[in-house]
Formats: structure tokens, C-alpha cells, sequence
């Protein structure tokens, strides 16, 4: 029989499967759970304030609380005063007086201040262009300028030595050294390459401070400088942290400087995973591997989804990469990929670095430990990471389906998605145009737009409310309004109305879906309830607990079974005592009780409108004796209207009219026993109401006597009270006679 029934075979199945689907999503849930969890403590695993502390004491030791900050450097000579002001004071401090002593010894990491070292050497080197390449001189002032120097290029750069001639080999002091092809240093000018002409800093104060006035005596700086970079290394023992430190000099053709400071704090594991071989070291290790188990996990999932087999041949579901949470699966993965290769990368590049710890006279420009590719991969990383946490807690959204309305979020995020894409054409090709626009009417007079990538930035704040554009206004009072006006009238009244639009139809059409998802949710529940009902049945939690603590169940039965017969006298004592109180209601009120005259209402199938208007009370009915029904009355005649409960107003006045006195000739007399019954009926009544009022009168004269009974006991107070007053006045006046 339930094979045949097919909706019952349905319902097994459903059941059947329902299980496994909430097993399979609790599974999956847990999963993502964990993976979430390991990824953010992977990503907080860093002491951040011990970084930003470390990086605030040097950042004030050379620049903000220096001598001279770095912002006053906008020539060479203010850069050798920087050095002697500001930068040798930071590194050998200001007491210098220590390193002529005859019996001073040179330290392998100079003390600086607080545990904070000199790691190793420090370096210095400049890059510098070639004359007349970039760049023309009209012939009408090659006289005065025979020579010019365009902006940095890296075909420009100049390698050939000059300076002083050694004083052993003859050759130029200042020689260019190649550095490395893959490597480069950003700048807010231009990108340099690694190499460079490169002078060393060394713990020993004397033979830096000659260097230094070395090269300022001899021109080291040029008109043909582009760029100076000076990197040292820091190292506090007490924290165990590492600061790579640079500090950068751009020189523009104009003449411009423009001074950066880079401090990159680095930990023992950036530069080797296990370095420190500690626990926390080990355990983070163990957390990237299982990491990357979780990755390949979701990639063998997603593959899953968009490859799919036609006769045992593979081929690719195109419409897979058209929902757009898929593309954000897809790129939240292939980032943590790219970020543990990248770490790979790191520890490959820090395993050939090494501090030198020989003798400090030996030390040179061959030792020195450039861990600024390290550092710029560590900082990479971490722009990366960043990003990838906000994807990874967004796609959080998909775990949590299970929730109403989540599914209309994403369902609305889907649905319109195209239009979305097509609203982000619009709004960035609406937003280049403004870029291009105030870059070339006020790229000449603020800095903000300078370069399409600021006028990018600042329109972008804009945009978010964090910029001025007074300043806009102030430098050309009718192109700036213009232009602001323009702004915000393309950028909020219409890109932003055309986003909330989209937005509000797509989630105007997912309402109508409203109820499926209010189905789907009670399907979700129901699924849970099945879910629990086979794990009950599977484990048969009552037979585990029989077996297991078999005392413990026994009591708790018992326990069960002696409340059921508590609960059981209970209510039976509750009857009792509302009969008892029922009973003497009655005998206490006598005839006062309302319940005489009365009878237990018959219950009916049906109700007609006299039954709705009917003042009587829900449970009784009048008590009319013989006469219980209207059913006992022929119906018609002259009490056809009241009696007759089957004809319907339209049938009543076809019959005849409904008025007293006038009948229709056609209706009929009740006969005899109608006649006799209504009789009797009237005579019980009046019975009833004979009966009613002698004990009406009885229970009259009963209170009346025991009015006059109360009445003479306060007579006999009042006249006590009055002879006591007696009494009183007696005394008074007895008393004032005395007096």
C-alpha cells in the first residue's frame, strides 16, 4: 500500500534524506567554523602594539623629536645638515666625546639606547642620470645651459665612477655597484633599482664622520642625484623585534625633494619559520599546513561545482562563473595561496641573509644585511591578508543560509548583479572623468592633484565626506563650483539614486518570493525535527541510560510516575472542593440564587440569529418544564413568527404578515396540546415564581430578625456609652468643684 501512494513515498524519502541534509550542513558549517577561526588567529598571531611601539621610538629618534626633521631637508646641503644634526646623533648619540678615548673599544652592535642596537652596518647610496638624456636644452639657451638632467629613468642612469682618486690604485673613490635585477625600491616618483654608488656605516663614529665629510667635500651629491637611500637595522633585545629602517630621498627634475621613512618591523619567524624554536613557532607552522589542507579542500569543492561529466567526459558549467559569490570563493582562495607562496618566498630570500659578527674594524660594505626585500614581502603580505579577511568573513554569509532572510540577502545580491556590474561601469567611467577633470584645472596650482592617482584619492574621499573642496573653491571660484556642482549631481543625485534603485527591485522582486522562504524555513526546522527523531531512535537514548545507570533511571521513573499521581489527587481534590462550593453557594443563597428558574442548556449543531441576540447566559436556558423545545409547537398561525426557526425572512413575509392581530388565511391555529402544553408551561412558571417568592419572603423576614437582633445589641452599647458619659461629667464637675 505505500508503494502505490506516491505523495507517502516522497514523504519517506524526504524524511530519509532530510537527515543526511542537516547532517551534511552541520558538517559543513563546522568546517567553515574552524577554517575561519584558524585563518584569524593566523592573521593576529603578531604583537601589533610591540610594532607600532618599536616603530614609534625610531620614527621619533630620527625625525619628529630629531634636531632636524626630515621635512626641512629640500637641498643637499640641508641633507648633510640632516646627517650631522639629526642622523649621527640617532645612531652614536650625542655624547661623542666616548670615541676618542684612548681605551675605547669598538662594539659589534652598537649600543643606540634602551636594548636597541645597531644590527650590523648601515648603508648609503645614490643613484644619479645621465646629462642630456631625458631631456633638451632650446638652442637659444644652450650658451648659458650646455647641459640639463631629465627625470629618473632606469636607461639613464649614470654608472660611471667619479670623485677623488684613490691614493693606492688611482682609480675615482665613488664607484657604482650593481645590485639586483628583480629587486626595486617605490617611490612616489618612481621605482629605483637595487644598486647604486654606496658608501658603508659602521659602529665606529670616526671612520663614519669621515666618510661623511668625504663625500660632502666632493660633490657626492650632484645635479644629476635622483634619488638617496640610507638603510640601517635596528635590533631590540628586549622585545626581540628587528626594524628595518630607510629612509629616502627623491629629487625631481624641478628640483624637487621629497623625503620618506620607512620603518618595517620584522619577528624571527618572518626571516626563518622556526628560528626562535619555540612552541608558538611550531604551533603557528602547524596551523599554516592545516591552513592549506582547508584550501585544497574548498578547491576540490569548487571544482566539484563548475566541472561537471557528460558520458564519462569532462566539461565545464559556464554558468557556474556567473554567480558572483563564486567569484569571491574562487579569489579568497587563490589569495591565501598566494599568500603562503609569498611566505615561502620570504624564508627563501632571509635564508641567505646573515649579520656579520666579526671584528667591528673589519666591517664593510660587503657585510651589510639588506633585508628591505624581506621586509617589503612582509608588508605585502600583510596588505594582503587584510583584504583577504574581510572576503573570508563576507562569504561567512553563505554558512549561515540556514537563518531567515539571509537566503534574500544573497539572493538579492545575486539577482542583481548584473546590474550592478553595469551601474560600476557607469559610476567609474563618470568618476575617471572628474579625476581628468580637476587634474588638469588644478594639477598646477594643489598638490592634491598633482597626478591622476591623487586626484583619485581626493575624489574618492570626497566621495566618503573626508575632503575640503573649498580648496577647489578658493583657488577658482567659478570653474570650482562648476565643477563641484557637476560632481554632485552626477556622483549622489543620480549614481547613487540609480544603486539604491537597482538595489530596492531586486529585493522588491525577491519579496514576492517571501512565503517560499517562509517555507523554507519551516522546512529547515521540520528537517531538524527529523533529524533529532532519527538520532533518538538511532541511539535510543532511553535504553543507553537503562543500561548504563540503571539506578539513576530508576529514580528518575520513579521519581515521574509518583509526580503523575500527585498531579492526579491534585485535580481530584480541586473537583471535590469546587462541588463543595458549588453546593454551598446554593444552600447559603436560598432562593437568592440565581440559578433557579434555570436549566443546563442542550447543546445545538447550529445557531440562528436568535441564538446570537439571545440574552441568556452561554450555559442555561430558560426553565419552562414540559415545554423544552419549540419543536414540541406546531408551527404557523398567528405564532408562526416566533416559532418557526426554519423559514427565512423573505419565506415569513411571503406567508403572510408578521404583525399581532393580522394573520393570513392560509395559516392555521395551534391545535389543542400545543394549546395545553403552552398552558402547562405557564403554570410552572408561575409556580416556580409562587415558590420563589415565599422564600424570597422568608429569607426577608430571617434578615429583618437578624437586623433587629443587631439593631438592640447597638441600643444596649449606646445606652452603656451614655451612662458612661454620665459618669465623666460627674467627675469633671466633682473636680472643678475641688479646684
Amino acid at each position: 500500500g505505500i508503494l502505490v501512494d506516491e505523495k507517502r513515498v516522497n514523504d519517506l524519502l524526504a524524511q530519509k534524506t532530510g537527515a543526511k541534509a542537516v547532517v551534511r550542513s552541520g558538517c559543513n558549517l563546522l568546517l567553515f567554523v574552524c577554517f575561519v577561526t584558524l585563518f584569524t588567529v593566523l592573521a593576529l598571531n603578531e604583537p601589533l602594539a610591540d610594532f607600532r611601539a618599536f616603530e614609534g621610538y625610531v620614527k621619533r629618534r630620527f625625525d619628529t623629536m630629531a634636531a632636524m626633521p626630515l621635512h626641512e631637508v629640500k637641498s643637499g646641503a640641508t641633507l648633510w645638515n640632516y646627517i650631522e644634526k639629526s642622523f649621527l646623533p640617532g645612531i652614536y648619540g650625542n655624547d661623542t666625546e666616548k670615541y676618542y678615548y684612548p681605551d675605547y673599544t669598538l662594539e659589534r652592535f652598537l649600543d643606540i639606547e634602551s636594548g636597541n642596537r645597531l644590527f650590523g652596518v648601515g648603508r648609503m647610496r645614490m643613484l644619479k642620470v645621465k646629462p642630456d638624456v631625458g631631456c633638451v636644452v632650446a638652442s637659444s639657451k644652450s650658451s648659458y645651459f650646455p647641459t640639463c638632467y631629465g627625470p629618473f629613468d632606469e636607461e639613464a642612469i649614470d654608472t660611471t665612477s667619479y670623485g677623488p682618486s684613490d691614493s693606492s690604485t688611482g682609480e675615482p673613490v665613488f664607484v657604482y655597484y650593481p645590485g639586483t635585477a628583480s629587486e626595486y625600491i617605490g617611490g612616489q616618483i618612481s621605482s629605483y633599482p637595487s644598486g647604486g654608488f654606496m658608501e658603508v656605516i659602521t659602529s665606529n663614529y670616526n671612520d663614519t664622520l669621515t666618510t661623511v665629510a668625504r663625500l660632502r667635500d666632493n660633490d657626492w651629491i650632484g645635479a644629476g642625484s635622483r634619488v638617496i637611500v640610507i638603510d640601517w637595522n635596528i635590533y631590540n633585545f628586549n622585545l626581540m623585534l628587528q626594524a628595518a629602517c630607510r629612509i629616502t630621498f627623491e629629487i625631481g627634475a624641478s628640483g624637487r625633494w621629497i623625503p620618506t621613512f620607512d620603518v618595517d618591523v620584522l619577528m624571527s619567524r618572518h626571516l626563518n619559520p622556526i628560528a626562535s624554536r619555540s612552541t608558538e613557532d611550531f604551533l603557528i607552522i602547524l596551523g599554516e599546513v592545516i591552513l592549506l589542507l582547508f584550501v585544497l579542500f574548498y578547491l576540490m569543492e569548487e571544482a566539484s561545482e563548475f566541472i561537471g561529466f557528460r558520458r564519462h567526459w569532462p566539461y565545464i558549467k559556464w554558468e557556474y562563473f556567473g554567480d558572483a559569490w563564486n567569484i569571491i570563493d574562487w579569489l579568497n582562495l587563490i589569495l591565501m595561496i598566494v599568500t603562503l607562496a609569498m611566505k615561502v618566498d620570504t624564508w627563501n630570500k632571509a635564508s641567505g641573509l646573515s649579520v656579520y659578527i666579526g671584528k667591528p674594524a673589519k666591517q664593510s660594505l660587503s657585510v651589510f644585511m639588506d633585508i628591505g626585500p624581506v621586509a617589503a614581502n612582509v608588508r605585502q603580505i600583510r596588505k594582503i591578508i587584510a583584504f583577504n579577511t574581510v572576503l573570508t568573513w563576507f562569504k561567512a554569509v553563505k554558512y549561515i543560509a540556514i537563518l531567515p532572510y539571509i537566503t534574500t540577502f544573497m539572493q538579492t545580491v545575486s539577482k542583481s548583479q548584473r546590474h550592478l556590474t553595469s551601474f560600476l561601469m557607469v559610476f567609474l567611467s563618470l568618476l575617471y572623468g572628474f579625476v581628468l577633470a580637476y587634474r588638469v584645472a588644478f594639477g598646477e596650482q594643489l598638490a592634491e592633484f598633482r597626478t591622476i592617482w591623487k586626484s583619485f584619492v581626493f575624489l574618492s574621499g570626497t566621495f566618503l565626506g573626508n575632503s575640503d573642496l573649498g580648496l577647489v573653491y578658493n583657488k577658482a571660484p567659478v570653474l570650482g563650483s562648476l565643477l563641484i556642482w557637476t560632481f554632485v549631481i552626477a556622483m549622489f543625485f543620480v549614481s547613487m539614486n540609480l544603486f539604491h534603485a537597482i538595489m530596492i527591485s531586486a529585493l522588491g522582486d525577491l519579496k514576492q518570493e517571501e512565503g517560499k522562504q517562509n517555507k523554507k524555513w519551516e522546512h529547515q526546522v521540520e528537517k531538524l525535527y527529523e533529524f533529532w527523531k532519527h538520532f533518538s531512535e538511532t541511539m535510543r537514548l532511553e535504553y543507553r541510560v537503562r543500561t548504563c545507570v540503571p539506578g539513576l533511571y530508576t529514580r528518575c521513573k520513579a521519581r515521574r510516575k509518583k509526580a503523575k499521581e500527585k498531579e492526579r489527587e491534585r485535580n481530584e481534590d480541586f473537583i471535590k472542593r469546587t462541588a463543595a462550593n458549588d453546593a454551598a453557594t446554593k444552600v447559603m443563597l436560598g432562593p437568592g440564587d440565581p440559578s433557579l428558574g434555570r436549566r443546563r442548556k442542550r447543546a445545538h449543531n447550529s445557531l440562528n440569529d436568535e441564538d446570537y441576540n439571545s440574552d441568556s447566559d452561554g450555559g442555561s436556558d430558560v426553565d419552562l418544564g414540559p415545554l423544552r423545545e419549540k419543536a414540541q409547537l406546531r408551527k404557523g398561525g398567528r405564532f408562526g413568527e416566533f416559532l418557526d426557526d426554519g423559514k427565512t425572512e423573505a419565506e415569513t413575509e411571503t406567508s403572510g404578515s408578521h404583525l399581532y392581530g393580522l394573520k393570513d388565511k392560509q395559516d392555521e391555529e395551534p391545535d389543542e396540546k400545543a394549546v395545553e402544553l403552552v398552558i402547562q408551561a405557564t403554570q410552572y412558571v408561575m409556580d416556580g415564581l409562587i415558590e420563589r417568592t415565599h422564600g424570597a419572603r422568608g429569607v426577608l423576614a430571617d434578615e429583618m430578625a437578624e437586623s433587629k437582633e443587631v439593631l438592640q445589641k447597638i441600643s444596649t452599647v449606646l445606652d452603656v456609652l451614655q451612662n458612661r458619659t454620665k459618669d465623666l461629667e460627674l467627675c469633671q464637675r466633682q473636680l472643678l468643684r475641688i479646684t
